[in-house]
């Protein structure tokens, strides 16, 4: 694996969340290219040293982003 820093899996670019801010608490699997056939599920909270910071462009492609919730008068 490349050297990074270590940081939150929630903040990587490798954490497949359909939102732009993902939560600590929020689970979704790993696709780091390495580890990717191990199919891991990580917290957001969780961290390792593959880690790469996310960037908008980096969520993931097909996957519809989270509607905005209805407003209530």
């Amino acid at each position: 694996m490349a050297n990074h820093d270590i940081g939150h899996c929630k903040d990587c670019r490798y954490f497949n969340s359909k939102s732009m801010h993902p939560s600590g608490s929020e689970i979704a699997q790993c696709r780091q290219p390495e580890l990717q056939d191990f199919d891991l599920l990580v917290a957001g909270d969780c961290g390792c040293n593959a880690f790469e910071a996310r960037a908008e462009s980096d969520i993931s492609r097909g996957m519809p982003m989270e509607e905005p919730s209805p407003m209530v008068h």
